[in-house]
């Protein structure tokens, strides 16, 4: 009998997330939106937002770049954009859903590796790495280590992303490297630091953006479904709300509870655009 193996909750997470955004916000985008200037983010802006964010990255792309490797692609809109722009890209992506949306849209331009970034084999060099709010999902040894193997001569490497702040109190929203871990394990390769853009105040507003979702759709939804199933079936919906009372405790505090937003983002969590420049 063939084993199925388990589907990972964060590749899942980044596939909803795709036909969500699809549908809701006419983007196809998988990150934090930037809004400058303390701009308010609303549905109508989320994609004008996220467009803002890839430019960012665009942007900070060094003179000569030719050959990019874009780890954790998401739906293929950064690639996409850097093909238009003229570069080489290829993509590593370890969802099989994600990955045949991008070898579609990219219309054949570029490879497509299906494999966690960790797992990667590839010969080829490349002038520019990204991690687009990948890197979160990656071993930091052992990433570094293939990032070192796989740049180019002096080529450089743009992490985009979010990182944990050393505060005593725990965080309801999870995700991202320490950030003091992560600057130790940098002094220890051959990669010189070259910009650090915190961007946290750009970014925090996505948070608010989805716990004005949570708490003005996903709350009133549940609360309207779990009336009807205990007027309907009481005796189940009883059953089923004891079984699983940890787990949903635990999403009512993560997602319903209004304490995950913006201010708390910002409090446990730094958002940096880094550059880092291979010595060799």
């Amino acid at each position: 009998m063939t084993k199925i193996s388990k589907v990972k909750s964060n590749i899942i997470g980044l596939d909803m997330g795709l036909t969500f955004g699809r549908f809701f916000l006419d983007t196809e985008d998988l990150h934090f939106g930037y809004w400058p200037d303390g701009e308010k983010p609303t549905a109508r802006n989320f994609a004008w937002a996220q467009a803002n964010h890839s430019r960012l990255i665009i942007d900070k792309i060094p003179k000569g770049t030719k050959r990019i490797l874009d780890v954790g692609s998401g739906s293929g809109n950064l690639a996409l954009k850097l093909l238009d722009a003229g570069y080489e890209v290829d993509c590593v992506i370890p969802s099989e859903y994600l990955a045949e949306a991008v070898k579609k849209k990219l219309d054949k331009r570029g490879k497509t590796h299906i494999c966690k970034f960790e797992d990667l084999s590839c010969q080829d060099q490349f002038d520019v790495i990204i991690f687009s709010e990948s890197f979160q999902y990656v071993n930091i040894s052992t990433s570094l280590k293939k990032v070192e193997k796989l740049l180019s001569p002096r080529g450089h490497l743009i992490i985009c992303d979010f990182f944990r702040l050393d505060i005593p109190e725990k965080s309801l929203m999870g995700g991202g490297h320490g950030w003091t871990a992560f600057k130790e394990a940098m002094e220890n390769t051959g990669l010189t630091q070259i910009s650090n853009e915190d961007i946290t105040n750009g970014t925090a507003p996505t948070v608010d953006f989805l716990d004005q979702f949570c708490q003005e759709v996903l709350k009133p939804v549940g609360e309207m479904t779990g009336d009807y199933m205990l007027s309907n079936y009481p005796k189940i919906t009883r059953i089923l709300m004891w079984r699983f009372k940890g787990r949903l405790d635990k999403i009512n505090r993560r997602y319903l509870s209004g304490d995950v937003n913006g201010e708390s983002f910002k409090k446990f969590k730094t958002y940096r655009l880094l550059i880092y420049k291979l010595s060799r």
